[in-house]
């Protein structure tokens, strides 16, 4: 597939089907790309695009498996505040990153904020989800046989909401990274968003679509790592069994699972 791609690209290029002008020409792009990896400026903007998106994708997930957690706790909290969340929920982030450069300036805070917010509301939902969709019988079950709140949380409701939480992770880790160059796109100092504006006002698609490649990779990475430690994650949250069965010798599930 890659091969195809790659000769009908250079092809099109060569006959002049599309304007070379508008798609370059494969060879100029890996020389583009040569050149703009050997320099030091280049690094500088892939290294401040990474941080930025992996800063973004730990406090929008923080913060939302905070929040689903904490809606879970307390259906009346997750009443409350639910209409605005809904609100805040329908504007596209994006479009906000105008007014987070006006007010934070075009360091990394205006980067890392757009990028949150798009992460925010997935893992919000994620956790909600896998907290509330746990077997009523399990909990009726865990409470009849001893267990205190904090140990149903800990021991049944979090883990059980892991793989969803985890799956939610495996999405907005793109998410976090597209937030993060809509953003620099706006407006930036640094960042593959403002190299990608820079190179497309030259008229010269050899280096925009070099930076789309650099920023293609730099998603599949992300994702990927994401992925491991989804795998890892479903290795270790393997449900005992036993952890349900009747309680032994005056012995509580609750503590049973702690010990566990």
């Amino acid at each position: 597939m890659l091969v195809v791609f790659l000769g009908g690209w250079w092809l099109a290029w060569r006959t002049e089907i599309v304007n070379p002008l508008f798609i370059s020409s494969p060879i100029e792009v890996v020389r583009a790309l040569g050149v703009l990896l050997s320099t030091s400026e280049t690094w500088s903007d892939i290294w401040a695009t990474l941080m930025a998106s992996i800063l973004a994708l730990v406090v929008g997930s923080v913060l939302g498996v905070l929040t689903g957690i904490l809606f879970a706790a307390s259906p009346a909290i997750r009443r409350g505040l639910n209409p605005y969340l809904a609100l805040i929920n329908g504007i596209p982030r994006p479009a906000l990153a105008p007014i987070f450069t006006l007010w934070f300036g075009l360091g990394a805070t205006p980067k890392v904020i757009v990028g949150a917010s798009l992460v925010y509301f997935v893992l919000l939902l994620n956790t909600l989800a896998g907290m509330t969709s746990i077997s009523a019988d399990i909990i009726t079950l865990a409470r009849s046989l001893g267990m205190s709140r904090m140990q149903l949380f800990r021991l049944v409701q979090f883990p059980g909401s892991l793989p969803s939480i985890i799956a939610g992770l495996r999405l907005v880790a793109v998410y976090s990274f597209l937030g993060v160059v809509v953003s620099e796109i706006v407006a930036s100092y640094t960042g593959l968003g403002q190299l990608l504006v820079q190179y497309t006002n030259q008229l010269d698609t050899a280096w925009p679509f070099v930076v789309v490649a650099i920023m293609s990779t730099m998603a599949v990475l992300l994702d990927t790592a994401v992925r491991l430690l989804q795998r890892r994650g479903r290795r270790g949250m393997t449900y005992r069994r036993e952890w349900l069965r009747p309680p032994l010798q005056g012995h509580c599930v609750g503590c049973r699972m702690e010990a566990s």
